[in-house]
């Protein structure tokens, strides 16, 4: 199904694919050695290379380095040799995968390989001496940059670059770039200061949104595979979660890094608004406010001090509650509408009022638990708007009519997940034992989480999760997948620490450490 896959990837999606197969159990050293096999033996076919053939391969310190590195150990396999051009200092080498291959070769393999350090410019700039050095050789392989390349190329991997087009125009040696010519832009293609021109890109995994063969910097496109299961992509992991977990910029002040309204609660509900906002406060959000009926205000204040709430009298909210609410839509980035609001008719003419509001202001919005109850007459407001649905399958048929298969027939249940956000344009979070999360464009499913989290709270601290993400400048689509993978990890950690019996303020108040165990895995 496309939604599951697809043939060209962003280079945030090969990032966040990558740190998913390490999620899975795959060391990123397995994707590596894969990476060089498939290529050496792509070479070694194509190039009809023979044994005491030469090839030159230009490294970077990065992992399209690394791969260079294998590619050349693999070549010996065959009996061919290599002259590995190392583009920096080997103390550089950014990785413990590439530094494991750099070693190999440059202490072990000297037979085959022979490995040459390039310090700085004035070392590749004298063109007479990497001819001399070049002048056997049958191929070059440019592993110089990857995916990472932003603007002006530094030496002296700008000289490297030059040599290898000048040498390619004068002796018509062939090119072949690892993934994609270094510096080359890959999700649009663009060359903003020089990139190798190559005859032959070897595309990993999947072919980059920016490669297309009418470049003039792109000669043949293949892809190989480096073992990246189809589950991460499928599957939320670790690298959806990581470009979301924002830091704080030195001249931050308070306010900057989140401000997140929560609108909720009712006579008969007070933990629920309670628990989001809570989730907001220990994730980190600047400021969070609170707005409940003045039923339950004080109860909610005694919840903790880092609580900012304002109330509107009453049992239930109401219109009469929309001119102040409209002043924190104002200030807030982001909003989360419904945890224990109750499906009053007077709190669903608010509720209308308040998206009709928050759509035209275009800010950020998620609707959970009674929200989506009161809003499935209403859904036309929110068509094609920044808006996260967190249902579960009950809520998602009170909403739309639509009964869901079993939550593990992915496929099945996916279309059916899928084409609904398509037709509404927004982002779902359908919450079960699999969490399904799709914007209508793409679709991932989430598989953490425990069966001690099916108590009250947990979907309302995925709510707040939510909004967290939302209001640290995230897409929808990116807030909720690294939402539902947190709100299960969290479970998970609480369960493994705390103890099977725990509650929703124990993932409250576990946030922090949870994160930083993430991180430390």
């Amino acid at each position: 199904m496309e939604q599951f896959n697809s043939d060209r990837i962003s280079a945030e999606d090969v990032a966040i694919a990558d740190n998913n197969a390490q999620w899975l159990g795959i060391p990123m050293g397995h994707l590596m050695e894969c990476a060089g096999y498939s290529i050496a033996i792509e070479l070694v076919d194509r190039y009809n290379l023979k044994e005491a053939d030469k090839v030159a391969i230009f490294c970077g310190t990065g992992n399209n380095g690394g791969d260079g590195f294998v590619v050349a150990r693999h070549l010996s396999a065959f009996n061919v040799n290599a002259i590995v051009f190392l583009l920096g200092v080997p103390e550089k080498i950014r990785t413990k995968e590439s530094k494991f291959n750099w070693d190999i070769i440059s202490r072990y393999l000297d037979v085959t390989i022979e490995t040459v350090v390039v310090r700085d410019s004035t070392e590749i700039a004298d063109n007479s001496v990497a001819m001399n050095k070049c002048k056997d050789v049958k191929l070059f392989v440019d592993g110089l940059l990857g995916t990472g390349v932003k603007g002006k190329i530094r030496e002296p991997i700008s000289s490297a670059i030059d040599l290898i087009n000048n040498l390619n125009k004068k002796f018509k040696i062939p090119v072949v770039s690892i993934d994609l010519p270094s510096g080359l832009n890959p999700n649009n293609g663009e060359v903003l200061d020089k990139a190798v021109k190559s005859d032959l890109i070897i595309a990993l995994h999947r072919i980059k949104k920016g490669l297309s063969e009418d470049n003039e910097y792109i000669g043949e496109i293949i892809i190989k595979s480096i073992g990246i299961p189809h589950e991460a992509s499928l599957f939320v992991g670790k690298g959806d979660l990581l470009p979301t977990l924002k830091v704080r910029k030195i001249d931050n002040h308070k306010g900057q890094f989140g401000r997140m309204l929560v609108i909720g609660g009712s006579k008969n509900y007070s933990g629920a608004p309670a628990y989001t906002s809570l989730t907001g406060i220990n994730f980190g959000c600047d400021l969070v406010i609170t707005y409940v009926p003045q039923v339950i205000g004080d109860v909610i204040r005694k919840y903790s001090p880092n609580m900012i709430v304002r109330s509107s009298p009453g049992d239930w909210l109401n219109i009469n509650a929309f001119d102040e609410i409209q002043g924190l839509i104002d200030w807030a980035n982001s909003i989360i509408i419904g945890p224990g609001l109750g499906e009053q008719k007077e709190t669903e003419e608010l509720l209308v009022k308040l998206v009709e509001y928050i759509v035209k202001g275009k800010k950020d919005l998620v609707l959970d638990a009674d929200a989506l109850k009161l809003i499935k007459n209403h859904l036309d407001l929110i068509k094609g708007q920044s808006v996260i649905l967190t249902p579960h399958e009950g809520e998602l048929n009170i909403m739309t009519g639509i009964e869901l298969p079993p939550y593990d027939r992915i496929e099945e249940r996916g279309n059916i997940i899928y084409n609904l956000a398509k037709d509404l344009d927004l982002t779902l979070l359908i919450k079960g034992p699999y969490d399904y999360i799709t914007d209508g464009k793409k679709l991932k499913v989430n598989k953490t989480g425990c069966p001690e989290m099916s108590i009250g709270g947990t979907g309302d601290v995925l709510a707040g999760l939510c909004g967290c993400f939302l209001t640290t400048e995230n897409e929808a689509f990116q807030s909720a997948c690294s939402a539902a993978f947190f709100n299960g990890f969290l479970g998970e950690y609480v369960r493994k620490n705390v103890g099977s019996r725990f509650t929703a303020m124990d993932m409250i108040d576990n946030i922090n450490q949870a994160i930083l165990d993430l991180l430390n895995q």
